[in-house]
């Protein structure tokens, strides 16, 4: 049921025989190796974005290893991406930048005196080599925007802190779907696959009447890194799609029975 849904929600199903002309082809094009296969096609580019052959009967493809792997070619692939061109053989990958924080200081130090002389002009030309050895990586600056400095308002109230009266701080969403009572498993509900992500799956039931709320606290009350204030999303169909916006919508009007929900760290 759940790669039926999978499917039926995120791919076009395409199935046939190698000795079809419409099969020899694919296998040519696609350069099959061996039987059974499937992979996953761009329809915009036509281009092989993965595969899978040559199982059998003691290294078998379950449908929950299917799953599992669709799932994860679907969080990482979406229609709201441009598609990528294909590496060219033989192109060697860029060097992977170093963190900041992994230099030593001598290295930070020569990091920074090189992104000032980009950034201040040493030289007159705007543009930038791409292809330009570095072996650092910037951290991203901290937002200051909404830092409130102190004398910075000329129409600052000057009444002291301890006077003003306090406003009751209303409870963040992390918050209310901890205090949220989700009450027993049902028997029989809506089947919803959790994928965490360090790889875990659970499978609960819900009732399909509750909020898409309910699955959000579910996952901060069972997991120890929400329980300490890390926050996440959730991604569910093809193209995967963010269900914070359906947070009071009930579970069956989104249809998620049987679907498989992807947990990302904010």
């Amino acid at each position: 049921e759940l790669v039926e849904n999978l499917i039926r929600e995120g791919f076009i199903f395409w199935q046939s025989f190698d000795i079809a002309p419409e099969g020899e082809v694919y296998a040519q094009r696609y350069h099959v190796h061996d039987y059974p296969h499937v992979g996953i096609i761009d329809p915009r580019t036509r281009r092989l974005m993965w595969k899978k052959e040559g199982w059998t009967q003691q290294n078998p493809m379950t449908a929950e290893t299917f799953a599992e792997m669709a799932m994860d070619f679907c969080s990482r692939h979406s229609f709201d991406k441009p598609p990528q061109a294909p590496r060219p053989p033989g192109a060697a990958a860029r060097p992977t930048k170093r963190p900041m924080h992994e230099m030593s200081e001598d290295e930070q130090v020569q990091a920074a005196m090189r992104a000032s002389l980009q950034v201040g002009g040493g030289g007159g030309d705007d543009e930038v080599d791409e292809d330009e050895d570095e072996d650092y990586e910037m951290e991203e600056e901290e937002d200051y925007d909404d830092v409130e400095y102190l004398g910075s308002s000329a129409d600052a109230d000057s009444k002291p802190k301890a006077q003003e009266e306090e406003k009751p701080k209303e409870p963040s969403l992390l918050d209310q779907l901890l205090d949220m009572n989700l009450g027993d498993e049902p028997a029989n509900g809506a089947r919803i696959q959790i994928r965490m992500p360090d790889g875990k799956r659970t499978v609960r039931k819900f009732d399909p009447s509750q909020p898409v709320k309910a699955i959000y606290a579910f996952i901060a009350q069972t997991n120890e890194d929400t329980k300490g204030g890390k926050e996440f999303v959730l991604m569910a169909g093809f193209p995967p799609k963010d269900l914070l916006e359906d947070l009071d919508n009930t579970i069956d009007n989104c249809k998620l029975s049987g679907q498989a929900i992807t947990v990302r760290w904010k």
